[in-house]
């Protein structure tokens, strides 16, 4: 079966290239980038970059969802494209010279009542025909909450590999559907256990019982220290540091992880090679301008360099 990505918050990223931010004062625009973003849309771009062809299913509307899915199309990434009555949204990244990255997304588009039935019935008719099915990004704006959790617990139910990023309530529902992968970062775990994890042991102790609770895989991200990989039913406890690199860019590393260890899944059964591939293409993502991908040698050599431990 063909893998299937949903992403049902899509977005056109912009990055502003800017010398520095100055506040109160006009910020001149050295440079402007746009590319189809979104977070179930990186997803499928590393999976094509990986070797695995993946069809992606997203709400599109107006202007900026026709310049969307022109971008895919010139990529050669399939897609099913749900029309939408609202426009697509822009979310827009500032990047300096030197300092940290901005990054501004809108709380828009909105989906009514209506709209977003329509649209969890055809992403729920497209995951019955696929495997895995990796859910990714935030949900719609004002679509129910257990949006996710009613995709996985169907997908689950078709005997469906299901992976899921995403965070705060629709995450804990769609945990509770036990999916195959689950994968937050620190912080959306956090959100998920409800309160902070400050320290090492309340990591672990909050990635244990996720896994409990989902009964599958939890793939912590932990950004430039690399990522955990737990499975209490299978007494897996794998940890994996990041290659020491300078990273230029940090948009989408959590996605290109989660594609890594998607397309991993498909080409093997050992848990520690998944856990690898993901690590070395989280980290290849921070090497490239965001929306665009690495060499093959930098890949390789990231992946030589990821060492995977058990906990």
């Amino acid at each position: 079966m063909t893998p299937l990505v949903l992403s049902l918050n899509p977005a056109v990223d912009a990055e502003w290239r800017v010398r520095e931010v100055v506040p109160e004062e006009k910020n001149e625009l050295v440079d402007e980038r746009r590319w189809p973003g979104g977070k179930g849309v990186n997803v499928a771009r590393w999976l094509k970059w990986l070797g695995t062809e993946a069809r992606l299913f997203l709400p599109l509307g107006g202007v900026t969802g026709d310049e969307l899915a022109a971008g895919l199309r010139s990529e050669k990434i399939r897609f099913t494209r749900f029309r939408l009555g609202q426009p697509t949204r822009v979310n827009v990244v500032v990047t300096p010279d030197t300092g940290p990255q901005y990054r501004f997304n809108p709380s828009w588009p909105r989906v009514g009542r209506a709209e977003a039935a329509r649209l969890l019935s055809a992403a729920t008719a497209l995951a019955m025909r696929s495997d895995p099915v990796v859910v990714s990004g935030t949900l719609a704006f004002g679509a129910p909450s257990d949006t996710y959790a009613k995709l996985v617990r169907c997908a689950r139910e078709a005997g469906r590999r299901v992976f899921l990023d995403c965070d705060r309530e629709p995450f804990a529902l769609a945990a509770e559907c036990r999916p195959f992968l689950v994968k937050p970062n620190e912080s959306e775990l956090a959100q998920w256990a409800g309160r902070p994890l400050r320290t090492e042991a309340a990591l672990r102790r909050a990635v244990t019982a996720l896994s409990v609770r989902t009964g599958g895989w939890v793939l912590l991200s932990r950004g430039e220290n690399g990522a955990w990989l737990r499975n209490t039913g299978q007494g897996a406890w794998l940890s994996a540091d990041a290659p020491r690199v300078m990273p230029r860019n940090q948009v989408g590393a959590g996605d290109a992880l989660l594609a890594g260890a998607v397309a991993s899944v498909a080409q093997s059964d050992d848990p520690a090679v998944w856990l690898r591939q993901a690590v070395a293409t989280g980290t290849a993502a921070t090497q490239v301008p965001p929306g665009c991908t690495p060499s093959r040698k930098v890949w390789r050599d990231l992946l030589a360099a990821v060492r995977v431990t058990p906990l």
